[in-house]
Parts: C-alpha cells; sequence; structure tokens
C-alpha cells in the first residue's frame, strides 16, 4: 500500500462515489475503480459495498479510512515540517550550572508556553564538556563560555556577566593572586570556563594554585567557602541563590579575566526548529538583566 491507497479510501469514503472521489483526487473514474480493486485483492477483503448510487465502506472499510487519516495527517505533517519546520519533540540543551539556576528558567518558561509540543531535556556541565557533547551530536545546542574558535559551530552571544572572588566572612582583603598563595581553591572539575579564569589569573602572575578542591554544584561551593573551607570564582547572579551572603565575602576578580561571555553554540548548518524557537525568545528578551542583543 502507498499514499495513493490510502488517499483513495480517503476520498471514496467521504465522496460516497467513483466520480467524486476520482473528481477530488485529479483522476479519471477508471483509475479509482481499478485501485480499489486491487486494494481488496492485495487484502483479500471488501472495502466498499454499492446502494444506491453510493459506495459504502465496509467494517473493514472504515477501519481502513480511520488509520489512513492519521497516516496522511502524519505525513503532512513531516512534509511541513521538512519544508517549514516547526518546534516540536525532544529538544536536548545543555547549559552551564550558574546559567541553568538563574538565567534559564525564564526563556525556557516562555519556550514552553510559545511551543507546547517541544520537551527540553536539559544537561549541566562544564564548558568543555558541553562543547564535546555538541560537537558529537549528543545535545542539539548548549550554552558555554570561553567557547573555542571552530568551524564546526555556529554561535549567538548571549549575555556577558561579572566573575568575582568570595571567600568566608573573616577572610582578609584579596587584592592580588599572591593573597590565594596558600588557599585552597574550591572549583568544579576540569574543563569549567570559570576555574580556568581564575587558575589562569595565579599562574599568569608565578603562582601555583595551592590546593584544589572539587564541587559538583556552586551551592556546594558556597557551603564549602561559608565554611572556612577554601575560596571560589563564581558569576554574581549566583549570590542572589544563597540565602546567606552574610557568611562570605565578595573580592574583586582584579584580571582581564573576570569578563565573560556566554555564548548558544550549534553544530554548523544544522539549526534546528527548537534552536531557532529559542534564539527568537532570547532575541526578544533584552527587558532581562544583562541579556545582549542577539548576534548570530
Amino acid at each position: 500500500m502507498d499514499i495513493s491507497d490510502f488517499k483513495t479510501v480517503i476520498a471514496l469514503t467521504e465522496t460516497g462515489s467513483i466520480t467524486g472521489a476520482a473528481k477530488l483526487l485529479h483522476r479519471v473514474p477508471s483509475a479509482i475503480t481499478a485501485r480499489v480493486q486491487n486494494l481488496e485483492s492485495q487484502l483479500a477483503t471488501t472495502l466498499f459495498v454499492k446502494s444506491g448510487r453510493r459506495f459504502l465502506p465496509t467494517n473493514d472499510g472504515r477501519v481502513l479510512y480511520e488509520n489512513a487519516l492519521k497516516i496522511i495527517q502524519l505525513v503532512t505533517l513531516a512534509e511541513q515540517q521538512v519544508v517549514r519546520p516547526v518546534p516540536s519533540g525532544r529538544f536536548r540543551l545543555g547549559a552551564l550550572d550558574s546559567m541553568a539556576a538563574t538565567r534559564l528558567p525564564e526563556p525556557l518558561a516562555r519556550l514552553y508556553q510559545q511551543h507546547q509540543s517541544v520537551s527540553v531535556e536539559l544537561i549541566t556541565g562544564t564548558s568543555r564538556a558541553l562543547l564535546d557533547a555538541v560537537l558529537s551530536h549528543e545535545l542539539d545546542a548548549a550554552f558555554i563560555a570561553d567557547a573555542p574558535a571552530d568551524d564546526r559551530l555556529e554561535r549567538m552571544a548571549v549575555y556577558k556577566e561579572e566573575l568575582v572572588i568570595i571567600a568566608a566572612a573573616n577572610f582578609l582583603p584579596i587584592r592580588s593572586a599572591a593573597d590565594l598563595s596558600h588557599t585552597t581553591l574550591l572549583v568544579f572539575s576540569d574543563g569549567c570556563s570559570y576555574r580556568d579564569r581564575l587558575t589562569t589569573w595565579l599562574r599568569e602572575t608565578g603562582i601555583r594554585p595551592y590546593r584544589l578542591a572539587e564541587m559538583s554544584s556552586y551551592h556546594a561551593i558556597l557551603g564549602g567557602v561559608s565554611a572556612g573551607m577554601g575560596v571560589g570564582v563564581i558569576p554574581t547572579p549566583i549570590l542572589e541563590t544563597f540565602p546567606t551572603q552574610e557568611l562570605v565575602t565578595i573580592h574583586p576578580f582584579n584580571s582581564k579575566n573576570s569578563q565573560i561571555t556566554t555564548e548558544l553554540i550549534w553544530r554548523k548548518g544544522e539549526l534546528t526548529a527548537n534552536t531557532g524557537a529559542l534564539i527568537d525568545i532570547l532575541s526578544s528578551t533584552s527587558n532581562l538583566p544583562d541579556w545582549q542583543d542577539a548576534a548570530i
């Protein structure tokens, strides 16, 4: 059976006549008759019976008609999405932990409101891990910082933010990298762009990181810092999520590395309808703090 068979069953059921079905499908009546006869022979059943001047579907004909409607609907939807893709289905999106906790909820809420057939699978991780996941087709797109130049990628600058150093409430002022020469650094795993900014700052001044303690979340870093375990580097919006800010002190990250830009990246030439819908939302959220104009 092919698409023409299903269309013939639908047309004959809905018009009730060979000539009506032929006119609807732009065929000659004999072609409709031949196709119905071939279908009945192929399926070994009677699909239509003649009652007066009308052709009426049998029980088997009615079952085939109802399934034909569903099949044609799916085929039409598939064709529309190829010619004019619409946001729908699974959207595999990656994001830094900081963004998932602060910046991303509102755009994702808008995406869900505007496109109810989209289902987001949000994965958090370090910039390096998310970059690799995009390139290996495990993610459709991802928000990362310090994305390297790569001809395999397309990108959109989303927002800039300030990195600060946080320490315990009784920590002495941090005026230079030397003030951290004997301090444990609370960081994410290797591949985190914020961690790289901090350790690069130390190494540029000839200081080797004293000790690294890898944490799995910013709330773990904030908790460890407030308890006096060491210092960490975070984007300023994360502080708003910490209920006891009086337990930490904030120190300027006096380095050219303190400003960081987060970008949305996707594979070159593979902009999906879901990613495109998210870009449209990001481009229209200039009223949100620190969001930049879209620049694809």
